[in-house]
């Protein structure tokens, strides 16, 4: 069955991938596509670790010609980035060290000069730190696009996009295999990526069948010590 997409991209080496809508986003996709219908001009894309944020902000960012900054990365200069981006940027890590005046120039910003501004974060804007009581209140009030943990179809892509970033091919029949046995989270695709063995993980064949079931099995009693010991 072919997977409907949120995106598609001819941008070469340099594009996003093709992001694969599934129920774990199926409504964020829906919301970032209406972007221009945004209340106030802001949506906070919230998940997991591990659940895609920055992807999707990515796909998102090339879609609409959007900047994207870090919060995380020191104190940008919102008004100058706003204006050069034509009033669409992404702020990763909205939450984490991210001045407060100048967030709250951000989304003064967005909403009267009818901006798109996409803020992602791990944690709904109503927890992020906010001493100012007007930016407590629009923070508040934002509307929240959230990631959810995977489906078996979301869970299959996960794996495969796991073992491409440490170098590791991974066989049909495996993915297949361990998408529809691992327990349908982000964390659980990483904890059995870190389960296989290097000797096997790496090199020009694909990770087999019986080496994802070794992993599993390793990952599972992982899993069991450590519910153990809480």
């Amino acid at each position: 069955m072919v997977q409907p997409r949120l995106f598609e991209f001819r941008m070469g080496e340099r594009s996003p991938e093709t992001l694969v809508v599934a129920a774990a986003n199926r409504d964020a996709a829906r919301l970032l596509t209406a972007w221009r219908d945004w209340p106030q001009g802001v949506l906070a894309l919230i998940g997991p670790q591990g659940s895609g944020k920055s992807h999707i902000a990515t796909a998102w960012a090339v879609e609409v010609g959007a900047r994207q900054l870090s919060a995380s990365a020191g104190a940008p200069d919102v008004a100058a980035a706003f204006a050069d981006a034509g009033g669409r940027l992404v702020l990763d890590d909205a939450d984490r060290g991210m001045d407060q005046a100048a967030l709250w120039r951000l989304l003064d910003l967005a909403r009267t000069q009818r901006g798109a501004v996409l803020l992602t974060s791990a944690k709904p804007p109503s927890s992020w730190p906010a001493d100012i009581p007007d930016l407590r209140s629009r923070l508040a009030a934002l509307p929240v696009a959230r990631l959810g943990e995977p489906d078996e179809a979301l869970m299959e892509v996960i794996l495969r996009r796991i073992c491409r970033e440490q170098f590791i091919l991974l066989s049909d029949d495996a993915a297949k295999y361990l998408a529809q046995r691992l327990p349908r989270t982000f964390a659980a695709a990483r904890h059995w990526a870190e389960a296989l063995d290097e000797d096997l993980a790496r090199g020009a064949k694909p990770v087999s069948l019986a080496s994802a079931r070794r992993a599993l099995q390793k990952a599972e009693a992982q899993w069991a010590a450590e519910t153990v010991e809480e």
